[in-house]
């Protein structure tokens, strides 16, 4: 469909909800990914593909309708099933945000829009990764280089019409040795990823002895991965408004008191070129840069538009679509960690992963995870398992490395932490 019959299209979905609804919001998607895999250290496949979805909410009555197609030319029959549901429902809305849209550069990349039509980069970056895994002397036996262009409006009832295109690069590498295996990742708005560094990272880090350490309290440097894996699953969802008005996060009686060292967390979807920056969230909310901990103080918390109402307060911009065929939902965009930064640590146990993270209870913050892919004075070691709590964990947070990263929705250097109890 061209964008004139698909704005015809829209215009109509419009007047018919214009009608037959109180207040009304179109979610439009469409997204190309072009998707270079690698298997045993060969090139395997090429995939193209072309996602599109429309997502319609409706109030009547303060209830609120939803449905979704894939289909453009289905848009009515979408508008007509969300606003059936709407008699029904009981989940409650009184009205759709007047939206916005912050001045965000970096996110949107015509290098990456013209690989994903001409691949020859994803092929000679597959080629450069298998070169440097056979370099390394380690099989890499999974390789995931992904590019992607998408387009999104919302328009709603209130008078909210938004626009944006933004590009994103994956690149995931898992490398095994004759002594184990280890992944990592990389992601950027652009084609300047550190493609060797994640290959090497993932062949250093594969290599594993059978020299243990002593169970003891240990300084402990998470690399921005582990940072990432513990703190996603452990911490942000207490920092999540709805989960705060559900008793289900720890802080919800802590505003202005100092939980943590004097680390910082903020809630940035305005910075530029990173991830998970925009102009707006996805229910046409502006987009804000939240303090969440300042030096180790409590500040406030995120929220979607519907939770901003319940605490009678402003929207942050954090109502994420985690799928393009649900709700919008309360969800961390970019989580920036500062913290006092150093050049290097001194002797430490480094973390490179860790495993079972998304067993770590969002509530109490407890976990008990095996930290795999270890280096000790700079060698290998066998894993150690850390259990405890992160809100006494970042307690110990001491130093940050000056370089930072971006792992999904975390922007960080490695962070140390004093006194960690590891058990061998």
């Amino acid at each position: 469909m061209d964008e004139v019959d698909f704005r015809m299209n829209i215009e109509h979905a419009a007047r018919y909800l214009d009608f037959n609804s109180d207040s009304w919001e179109i979610f439009h998607e469409i997204e190309y990914q072009k998707v270079l895999k690698i298997e045993k250290n060969r090139l395997s496949s090429l995939i193209d593909d072309v996602e599109e979805g429309i997502a319609v909410r409706v109030i009547n009555d303060s209830k609120v309708g939803f449905a979704y197609t894939t289909d453009p030319d289905s848009i009515i029959s979408a508008c007509e099933m969300a606003v059936k549901i709407s008699r029904v429902s009981e989940d409650r809305l009184s009205d759709f945000p007047e939206g916005g849209a912050a001045m965000v550069d970096g996110i949107f990349s015509e290098k990456v829009v013209e690989t994903i039509k001409q691949p020859e980069w994803l092929y000679e970056t597959g080629k450069r990764m298998t070169a440097i895994a056979d370099e390394e002397k380690v099989n890499l036996t999974e390789g995931v280089i992904e590019l992607s262009a998408s387009k999104t409006r919302i328009l709603n009832s209130t008078g909210t019409e938004v626009e944006k295109e933004e590009t994103a690069v994956s690149v995931f590498v898992e490398c095994v040795s004759e002594s184990g295996s280890a992944y990592d990742v990389a992601y950027s708005r652009d084609l300047d990823l550190d493609v060797e560094n994640v290959v090497r990272n993932s062949s250093l880090f594969s290599k594993q002895t059978d020299e243990k350490i002593d169970s003891g309290e240990y300084n402990v440097v998470f690399s921005p991965l582990a940072v990432h894996q513990l703190l996603n699953y452990a911490l942000y969802p207490a920092f999540f408004a709805d989960n705060v008005l559900k008793g289900r996060s720890m802080l919800k009686d802590k505003l202005g008191e100092k939980i943590f060292s004097d680390i910082s967390i903020i809630d940035d979807g305005t910075a530029d070129s990173l991830l998970m920056s925009s102009p707006f969230d996805d229910e046409g909310v502006e987009s804000r840069r939240s303090y969440i901990i300042k030096d180790g103080v409590l500040e406030g918390f995120i929220n979607d538009w519907k939770s901003s109402i319940e605490l009678n307060g402003e929207p942050t911009g954090n109502g994420i679509r985690i799928e393009r065929n649900s709700f919008p939902a309360t969800s961390a965009t970019n989580m920036i960690l500062e913290i006092e930064e150093e050049s290097e640590y001194d002797s430490a146990i480094y973390v490179h992963s860790l495993t079972g993270a998304h067993t770590s209870n969002p509530v109490s913050g407890d976990f008990s995870l095996q930290c795999s892919n270890l280096l000790f004075n700079g060698k290998p070691v066998k894993p150690v398992m850390i259990s405890g709590n992160v809100y006494d964990l970042l307690k110990k947070a001491e130093y940050g490395g000056k370089e930072k990263i971006q792992v999904e929705n975390t922007y960080t250097g490695w962070i140390e932490f004093s006194d960690v109890r590891i058990r061998s």
